[in-house]
């Protein structure tokens, strides 16, 4: 037997404010709550799209420190979540004002011909996201 593993289902965020992250996933971001909110329950259901955010109250102790978008200053760990978006500079012009940004907007390109666009931002407690325009690289031509 062969284990046979679908896609993320969901992902938990453990934090000391539910309530205020709710609101910036669900106001800044326009996301939708995947489940009703009952904020005196302390947990939340954030729907991303593909998968599930939940967030979960947690007292135990601190917050990890702040990331940066260079991988190679950050400890080992899990470091950002990602969401596309088909125009970064629409999506960096919704969001100025409401997000504290990491840094200035990141531009890479890989020697296939993909290259990507994007910008990273904190959520309330810290942890880093980012509004990111993908875009493939070119078919092969056939012969």
């Amino acid at each position: 037997m062969s284990l046979k593993l679908k896609r993320i289902d969901n992902m938990d965020i453990l934090t000391t404010d539910v309530d205020k992250m709710a609101r910036f996933y669900t106001e800044v971001l326009g996301l939708d709550f995947h489940l009703p909110y009952a904020p005196e329950e302390e947990w939340a259901a954030i729907d991303l799209g593909n998968l599930t955010l939940y967030l979960f109250k947690s007292e135990a102790g601190e917050h990890a420190p702040r990331r940066t978008a260079v991988n190679a200053e950050n400890a080992p760990g899990y470091d950002s979540v990602a969401f596309e978006v088909d125009d970064l500079d629409e999506a960096e012009a919704a969001l100025e004002g409401r997000v504290e940004w990491v840094d200035a907007r990141i531009e890479w390109q890989h020697p296939s011909g993909a290259w990507y666009r994007y910008r990273p931002f904190f959520d309330p407690d810290g942890n880093m996201l980012y509004v990111t325009e993908p875009h493939r690289a070119p078919e092969p031509q056939k012969a």
